[in-house]
């Protein structure tokens, strides 16, 4: 795989710290054979912000959201989506979905964060994968992060660009970058 997990920036601030995205970890859904409903694979994260609140539309990145899983050990991609929408979510494992507010914005305060649900898309999943076996290390069982898949999520939204800006006090706002980029693991951090 000569792929890199971290896209490269689009612009300045991207690898900043304010705003941030961070994985707070996945889970598959597999209703089996008797109960009604399909197979979920959902991974979480959250949004976090520095002093000043940042305001988000709803809903959350619609569209802009993209979720890749590359497999351990050089094997390659297993699953990559692009087009996606986050669900804001009021907990962790199982959250449930949040009404959109009135003002039509998900608002982060300082020392608070946003809870977010992506699901993969089983059309998303590479050929010799299934949507269940996803996020399995390999060997099973290991206690190695360097054995699992790395998670890359990133989501895009203008109103990330205007915050970057903002806080720094530039002019030139469109050098800043509109994406949160959160990598579960990175192989490598001399080439970011």
């Amino acid at each position: 795989m000569k792929e890199w997990p971290r896209p490269e920036p689009r612009g300045k601030g991207e690898r900043g710290n304010d705003p941030k995205l961070v994985l707070t970890g996945w889970d598959v859904y597999d209703p089996g054979p008797k109960v009604p409903g399909q197979p979920r694979f959902t991974v979480h994260a959250a949004i976090r912000t520095g002093d000043r609140p940042l305001l988000l539309d709803a809903p959350l990145a619609k569209g802009g959201v993209t979720l890749d899983f590359h497999g351990p050990h050089g094997e390659g991609v297993r699953a990559s989506a692009r087009g996606l929408t986050a669900t804001v979510v009021n907990s962790g494992y199982e959250g449930k979905p949040v009404e959109i507010p009135a003002s039509g914005e998900f608002r982060v305060d300082p020392g608070k964060e946003l809870l977010l649900d992506v699901n993969l898309p089983a059309g998303a999943v590479c050929p010799g994968h299934s949507l269940l076996d996803t996020g399995k290390c390999s060997p099973e069982g290991t206690n190695d992060a360097t054995d699992c898949p790395v998670v890359t999520l990133t989501l895009a939204d203008p109103a990330i660009r205007a915050y970057r800006a903002e806080t720094t006090g530039e002019s030139g706002a469109r050098s800043f970058s509109d994406r949160l980029v959160a990598v579960s693991l990175e192989p490598d951090v001399s080439q970011a």
